[in-house]
C-alpha cells in the first residue's frame, strides 16, 4: 500500500496542530494550577493518535480493496484469473507455475502475460527457462 504524498502532508500537518493545541493546553493548566498535567492525560492522547492511525490504516485498506475488485470486474475473465492467482501468490509468481495454476495451456497464459504487460499490469522478469510475472500496483 502506498501513501499519497498529499495525505501524508496533510496527517502530518494535523499531528502537528495536536501537538501544539496539547502545548497550549498544558501552558495554560500550568499557569492557572501551577502543576503539569496528569500522565493520564498523556497516556490518553498517545493512544488516541494510534488507534486513529490504525483505524485509518484499516479503512484504506478496505478502500483499496474495494477498488481492486472493481478492477478486477472489469477484466475479461481469463486475465481475471491470472491476476487472482498472482494477488493470492505476493504478487508475483512463475510462469511456469502460473500455467499450473490457472488451468490454461502455456501459450494462452503467454498471451495473457503479454497483454497484461502492454498495459502495464504486470512486469516479466526472466528466470531461466521461465519468467517471473509480478503484479505492478504502481499502474493502477
Amino acid at each position: 500500500m502506498e501513501i499519497d504524498n498529499k495525505r501524508l502532508i496533510i496527517g502530518l500537518s494535523l499531528v502537528f496542530i495536536l501537538g501544539v493545541l496539547f502545548a497550549v493546553v498544558n501552558g495554560i493548566y500550568t499557569s492557572s494550577t501551577n502543576e503539569q498535567l496528569p500522565l493520564i492525560v498523556y497516556l490518553i492522547s498517545f493512544l488516541s493518535i494510534i488507534i486513529g492511525a490504525v483505524i485509518v490504516l484499516l479503512f484504506q485498506l478496505r478502500i483499496n480493496r474495494i477498488q481492486l475488485e472493481r478492477i478486477l470486474k472489469i477484466l475479461p475473465n481469463d486475465e481475471r484469473i491470472v491476476i487472482k492467482i498472482l494477488l493470492d501468490n505476493n504478487n508475483s509468481i512463475e510462469q511456469n507455475k502460473l500455467v499450473v495454476l490457472s488451468g490454461f495451456t502455456k501459450v494462452k497464459i503467454s498471451r495473457i502475460v503479454q497483454k497484461l504487460l502492454l498495459r502495464g499490469v504486470v512486469e516479466k522478469k526472466g528466470m531461466g527457462n521461465t519468467n517471473l510475472v509480478i503484479f505492478n500496483q504502481e499502474n493502477l
